[in-house]
């Protein structure tokens, strides 16, 4: 399996945003189309997009940002590119909304560490086609926007491997918009523990960070603000990637 450079578009009340570990609070508007952040990633040869309703995520679904996300999934799935969409996916209705709006992936935070039977029936309504989101902070998974603590992250490892989805989302909360690095000790461990791909997520800056992954056991990496900053340039770091696997 090839490395995949993902980038993410993160969309809170319509516009295209950062968040500092997760705090609605420390949100930075990078532009007010994330439709046209996407078009641009797709551009520069990213295969997959990773898109989040933030507004849903945390429970209070804005419709500015839902036409967003929609309009932003449909754009990149029209290219052939895949968009994984996440925030608020809490049952299979929603999840069969989402693939029929154009997704190639649909993202389980939440409902996977609160309501596993209903996140289990989603995996095998649409096997292949669901990514389990781990949120961590201190060992112990987040939920509801990260705001909420969810019992130890290695017990929902242990339940998720035996599930038919596509792969791990894995995030320490605590780096997530810090460009600080990724940790890679829980990579590492979740890699370990996990029987399918897993993708790093929060704190990933530079090439150097993305290698690291790399050689973590990391399928992917989630990238936010390090590519928005102009840090890190989206086809660049695919053909580093590329030429050195």
């Amino acid at each position: 399996m090839r490395f995949e450079v993902i980038p993410a578009v993160d969309v809170l009340g319509g516009r295209c945003v950062r968040l500092l570990r997760g705090q609605f609070a420390n949100a930075t508007v990078y532009s007010d189309d994330p439709g046209a952040m996407a078009d641009a990633f797709v551009a520069q040869g990213a295969r997959r997009v990773h898109i989040v309703d933030l507004d849903s995520a945390r429970g209070a679904a804005d419709d500015a940002t839902t036409l967003a996300v929609r309009a932003a999934v449909g754009r990149v799935a029209g290219t052939g590119c895949a968009a994984q969409v996440g925030g608020g996916v809490r049952s299979v209705e929603d999840a069969r909304r989402w693939i029929a709006a154009g997704a190639a992936y649909v993202v389980l935070g939440s409902v996977a560490l609160r309501e596993p039977e209903i996140a289990a029936c989603i995996c095998a309504t649409f096997p292949g086609q669901v990514m389990l989101a781990l949120d961590v902070r201190d060992g112990d998974a987040r939920a509801d926007g990260w705001v909420t603590a969810a019992g130890p992250a290695a017990a929902h490892l242990e339940r998720w491997r035996h599930w038919p989805s596509a792969g791990l989302i894995y995030t320490d909360t605590q780096r997530d918009g810090t460009l600080q690095g990724p940790d890679l000790e829980g990579i590492t461990r979740c890699s370990a523990a996990y029987a399918g791909p897993v993708f790093a997520s929060g704190g990933v800056s530079s090439l150097a960070d993305v290698e690291a992954c790399v050689v973590a056991g990391a399928a992917g990496a989630i990238i936010g603000r390090a590519i928005y900053e102009g840090r890190v340039d989206v086809r660049h770091l695919i053909d580093r990637v590329t030429a050195s696997s």
